[in-house]
């Protein structure tokens, strides 16, 4: 039974319609501010909503404004024009650090009132991300796909440790000690890393893979990521996303779709954002970003209102863990042993096999609502395993009938054959992305305890599992991942990965082989059909624990999985015989109820 929040002593609110059932940054929306005097994109920023800096951008310029917040003001310009530059700080003492093309390292301060050369940046770059202060700020990435990161301490840059992946245009936010970096390319990327102040981790990917993208936060907690490119600058996209620390969650859209636009620096929260000029034709409009108001969010688990307009009495229960699928649009082709990548609404199929000997190439790609035919695979397979998302995935191993060592990358178009596995094996398991990536257990043709991890160019040998097996699932990231379940053996142990070795943790409740799951975080795992056990099963995994949940619709296995979280994903293809259902997994997390006297 619900337990419901108290309300003695205080008064139950009369509102004019249901509260949003997203609260806060979930529950925010964009409105128009004012057009900056000279349009550009790919400039540099600092500040906050209604006090922010812009200066420099393409066509290459050393215009600098000042918003605040009704109207952008000409001021003092940039000693040297450049634009693709890394900007931090307060609109009164901001930095601005390199630019390009080609890369440059100079770096000027603004004092408020005009711009001083300052020392350099160690590493001359252009397209990278920033966070920060004046006096502690932060620079990572840029191009040609750099994954030096360099820390400022308000006189000079020191260099510190380097992005996982190497990459330029991405969104970022946060502070120097506590950053997000969304995005990207080369290619066009949905991989985030998250910076702790010491060292960069990768985590769940975005739903929407895109580069030259907007941020705006306070830490690696919350923040937003709001436009961009999907395809390496061509087709601008309206598309926001919110960071709770735990998973991307698509809100409100920009009004305008645009990519190279402005955001916010200098650790300001989310829920007072900015997105200014960028786009293609480049625009001067400016848009702000703002949060639910504390009258329009669902605040807690048994908030009672009354709703005017409906005449009903009405309490909000918040639920979370509690889940269902759904029924998604058919595979065209029907499979089994196919792998897949991607999210709930952006998903890859590749490979799979009709018994006894039919072996696919065929791929397909997911919108949420359908599937579509696209480039095959350059080799017919079937037992493969493959991560990343639908615009950049590997498909690694499996049988062609004998066993394979090939690898192979989707770059959102067509297959590129890429460096083999040491081992050719089939019927294992990867996780991560095409920039990081492992796989590991499968058959060699004997069951194999070997795992290999790979760079984004080659595979290396590392440490083992306890237990060889295949027809498994997992979850997490190169460096903190997940294997669970598979035969021989119960089919229910479960190991974590580190970075550097296997740890036998706590085992399902009930045995999955031949499997298929969804997860990005270590901590944070969705098991489900199997060929043993209850077919239709269901499992989620919090870190420490696994919980039964709803179970699939259609008994199925030899399937495949997409989702970066336990909270969306993706179910499809599979035995017997070569099913073409796809299923969909929610988890809701609000439900308003009408207080009623019966």
């Amino acid at each position: 039974m619900t337990d419901f929040k108290a309300i003695k002593g205080f008064n139950v609110k009369s509102l004019a319609a249901d509260p949003l059932t997203g609260g806060g940054v979930a529950g925010g929306t964009w409105a128009s501010g004012g057009d900056v005097n000279t349009a550009r994109r790919l400039q540099g920023s600092a500040g906050t909503q209604t006090a922010n800096l812009m200066f420099g951008g393409t066509p290459t310029i050393a215009s600098t404004e000042k918003y605040n917040g009704t109207a952008w003001t000409e001021v003092n310009d940039l000693n040297t024009g450049r634009r693709a530059n890394q900007g931090f700080g307060l609109q009164g003492a901001a930095v601005l650090a390199g630019g390009g093309p080609p890369g440059v390292a100079i770096t000027e301060s603004f004092n408020g009132t005009s711009w001083t050369e300052i020392n350099n940046l160690n590493t001359a770059r252009g397209e990278a991300g920033s966070v920060g202060l004046l006096t502690a700020g932060l620079v990572s990435g840029g191009a040609p796909g750099s994954a030096t990161t360099e820390a400022f301490n308000g006189t000079s840059f020191s260099e510190v440790n380097d992005l996982n992946e190497g990459r330029q245009n991405f969104g970022m936010f946060g502070t120097s000690t506590s950053a997000i970096a969304a995005g990207g390319e080369a290619p066009t990327t949905a991989d985030v890393e998250s910076w702790n102040g010491t060292s960069w981790t990768e985590i769940a990917e975005l739903n929407t893979a895109r580069d030259r993208a907007g941020g705006a936060g306070s830490s690696n907690s919350e923040g937003i990521v709001f436009g961009g490119t999907t395809d390496g600058g061509s087709t601008p996209v309206a598309i926001t996303e919110a960071w709770n620390g735990t998973a991307w969650t698509e809100i409100a859209d920009l009004a305008t779709s645009r990519y190279g636009a402005s955001g916010t620096s200098g650790g300001t929260a989310s829920p007072a954002a900015i997105a200014s000029s960028g786009g293609s034709p480049v625009s001067a409009a400016t848009e702000e970003f703002t949060a639910g108001g504390i009258g329009d969010t669902i605040k807690n688990e048994g908030q009672v209102y009354y709703n005017s307009t409906a005449g009903t009495m009405n309490v909000t229960a918040i639920v979370y863990g509690t889940g269902a699928w759904a029924s998604g649009a058919a595979l065209n082709t029907g499979r089994l042993a196919l792998g897949g990548a991607g999210t709930q609404s952006a998903s890859i199929a590749f490979g799979g096999q009709v018994p006894p000997s039919t072996f696919f190439g065929e791929t397909e790609l997911y919108n949420g609502s359908s599937w579509t035919e696209v480039n095959d695979l350059n080799t017919d397979r079937s037992a493969v395993a493959g991560f990343g998302v639908s615009t950049s995935a590997l498909c690694v191993g499996g049988i062609t009938p004998s066993f394979s060592a090939s690898n192979e990358n989707f770059n959102g178009t067509s297959w590129t054959e890429v460096n083999d596995l040491n081992q050719a094996k089939s019927f294992g398991y990867g996780i991560g992305t095409t920039a990081a990536g492992l796989y590991f257990a499968g058959v060699v043709p004997a069951r194999t305890v070997n795992t290999e991890s790979w760079n984004g160019t080659s595979w290396t040998e590392v440490n083992n599992l306890n237990t060889a097996r295949d027809g498994l699932g997992g979850g997490g990231t190169a460096t903190l991942g997940l294997a669970a379940g598979g035969q021989p053996g119960p089919g229910i142990q479960v190991e974590l990965w580190d970075g550097t070795s296997w740890t036998e943790t706590t085992d399902m409740n009930t045995a999955k082989v031949a499997t298929a799951s969804s997860g990005s975080a270590q901590d944070a795992v969705l098991m489900f059909g199997s060929e043993a056990g209850t077919q239709k099963h269901t499992e989620q995994w919090n870190g420490s624990s696994w919980t039964e949940v709803a179970d699939l619709a259609t008994a199925r296995n030899a399937h495949a999985g997409s989702g970066n979280s336990v909270t969306t994903a993706l179910a499809y293809g599979g035995a017997p015989g070569g099913i073409t259902t796809t299923e969909e997994w929610t988890v809701p997390n609000v439900v308003i109820k009408t207080i009623t006297t019966s």
